[in-house]
């Protein structure tokens, strides 16, 4: 037998267990009113606050009629509102209701209790094994499923970082300020004091860039995200934002910090979504930077 074959064994083998022992195939999950479809769905909208309606479609990979329909069923009960995109009028945004966030936190409390049940005979040591096992396997299918690959900086991508950054900064901003250039003059010094660019290549193309550098010993930056807007580049920025951050809490970081523009849209929801809150500056440095987000390790 190949090794791909078992690799397909061993998965449907896990997926038959897993389906069974976390009570997934009933109608309603953990005898809520919900099915896990719906609960799924809550999840998303809770994880991003005001969510485009349309994003849940791509991110759940749902049918849009399926989605609507659930979507309606959660506005009979009261836990979900719906209003109109500002920026497109022809999307909805869709966020909970107070009554959804109580909802969707006795979830929450329901799943806790229900896994920890179902762990309550692994030992410390078997946690821990769990844990990284379950880490490794998320890991290695996101990359099966990407058409680009996220490596650590190479010197042959240096002008693809500057030049993504830059277009980035002028089509929105009309002037790249002094602090950027700064930035991009000092790349061999940032490297040399432990940051990181990261870049998600497909064929040998750029596709996005992000970088993580140390302020202090504890607290670093997460910035110069930007992507390659000639080419199709679908969950490239995700990726190599992902990578950036973990390059800096794996080195020793504490605090994240990030600092954006509340025009930027896209770049804000995957701030938002990997769990970054927004905080006040009195100082925003840039003269485009209005809003900043920090992530505290736990």
């Amino acid at each position: 037998m190949s090794i791909r074959q078992e690799t397909i064994d061993r998965i449907r083998e896990f997926n038959r267990y897993y389906t069974v022992h976390m009570n997934l195939l009933n109608s309603n999950y953990l005898e809520s009113p919900y099915s896990l479809a719906e609960i799924r769905v809550l999840f998303e909208i809770w994880k991003n606050q005001k969510c485009i309606q349309d994003k849940i479609v791509k991110e759940l990979c749902i049918d849009k009629s399926y989605l609507s329909r659930i979507l309606k069923n959660f506005q009979k009960k009261g836990i979900i509102q719906k209003s109109i995109d500002e920026h497109d009028k022809r999307n909805s945004i869709v966020s909970l209701t107070p009554a959804g966030e109580l909802e969707i936190q006795d979830l929450f409390d329901q799943t806790n209790k229900f896994i920890d049940k179902k762990i309550a005979n692994l030992d410390l040591d078997q946690c821990s094994e769990l844990c990284k096992s379950l880490a490794c396997a998320t890991r290695l299918l996101k990359e099966s499923e990407r058409a680009f690959k996220v490596i650590p900086f190479e010197e042959r991508y240096r002008q693809d970082f500057i030049d993504f950054n830059t277009d980035w900064i002028t089509t929105y901003f009309e002037k790249v300020e002094k602090h950027d250039i700064e930035e991009f003059e000092n790349i061999d010094k940032d490297l040399e004091n432990g940051a990181m660019i990261f870049v998600a290549v497909r064929d040998g193309i750029a596709l996005a860039t992000c970088m993580a550098k140390p302020l202090d010993d504890s607290t670093w930056e997460i910035c110069k995200l930007a992507s390659n807007k000639n080419l199709p580049h679908k969950g490239a920025g995700n990726a190599v934002f992902e990578a950036s951050a973990n390059w800096a809490l794996n080195n020793g970081a504490k605090r994240l910090f990030i600092l954006s523009n509340s025009k930027l849209k896209p770049a804000l929801h995957i701030y938002k979504k990997f769990g970054f809150k927004e905080i006040k500056l009195d100082n925003y440095g840039y003269e485009r930077g209005n809003i900043a987000f920090e992530y505290v390790k736990k």
